[in-house]
This record gives structure tokens, sequence and C-alpha cells, in this order.
């Protein structure tokens, strides 16, 4: 369901902008890309304050996370990351393979691969997964519009020690 619904939000931004062709733009596309892995880094250090300048701060934001969580607009992704991210003690989110397509000259689509390994209040996630985000440029930044995060094999397991790092 999750992934129907993203795939319907990406559908229905693509209608609306008019048009299939993707534009060619390779300045902008290595601009998505750098800022895409700064939310790499800034994901795996885990405070939300550095992860706010990277989402969209409107009602139609909209973010599955890899638990299976959803939220719709910042407000409410705003308080899973205030929740959630304090209690992480061990995040390596090692994303691989970034594509990078730009739908428009400010919409822009990453599909990659990932592997997680996450401890955040005594539960433990690896695993490997898929992600795959749109991001526009809004106010001169790129900005997560909608992001969808899965894991596809995941392994959970109660610990006590922090995860390894890599």
């Amino acid at each position: 369901m999750r992934r129907f619904v993203l795939g319907a939000t990406v559908a229905v931004t693509l209608a609306a902008c008019g048009g299939t062709d993707p534009a060619t733009d390779p300045p902008a596309a290595a601009e998505v890309q750098a800022r895409f892995q700064a939310w790499v880094r800034a994901w795996n250090a885990a405070r939300p304050e550095g992860l706010d300048p990277f989402y969209l701060h409107k009602s139609h934001l909209s973010v599955a996370w890899p638990n299976g969580e959803r939220t719709r607009g910042w407000d409410e992704e705003a308080v899973v990351q205030r929740r959630t991210l304090p209690t992480v003690t061990a995040m390596n989110l090692d994303a691989q393979r970034p594509t990078v397509v730009l739908v428009r000259r400010n919409l822009a689509l990453i599909t990659f691969a990932f592997t997680l390994d996450m401890l955040a209040g005594g539960t433990r996630q690896i695993g490997p997964g898929q992600g795959m985000m749109l991001w526009q440029k809004e106010g001169g930044a790129w900005v997560i519009y909608a992001a969808q995060i899965s894991l596809t094999r995941p392994v959970e397991a109660r610990i006590a020690g922090p995860a390894p790092r890599r």
C-alpha cells in the first residue's frame, strides 16, 4: 500500500507538470546528488535539527519510514523525528547507487538501494532496502517533497549494546 501511495504521488506530480521527458541539466543533477549525500550524512548523525533543512516544511510533505510509520505534512514528520531520533544510539545508512532523474528543472526523483544498521530505543534494525525520494527546488534549495524508505529483508533484534560502526 505504501508503494502504491508514493507511486501515485509521483504519477500525479508528473501529470501536473505536463510532459514525460526528463530535463537535461547536469549541473542541477549534480546539485541534487550532493544534497542527497548531505541528507545521508545528516540522517546518520540522527539529530532532528540537522535534518530540518532537508524537508519541505508544508502540509503536503509525505514520508514513509523504514519501520512502516508514515507521516503527512512537516508538522507530523517533525514530531516523529523529534520522538525517534533522540533514541538512536547507532545509525548507519549506506546509500548505494543513487540515481537522479530531473523530472523537471525544479523536481528530481532519486532512487537508491541501501543497507541500514540502526539501534534505536533498544531495538536494532538491520537489512537491505530500497529508497525513493522526490526532491523539489524551493526557495533556492532542494528539499524532500516525498520519501519512502523500505527495508526489503529486515532483521530486528532486541540488544543491549550499540550496533557496530562501519
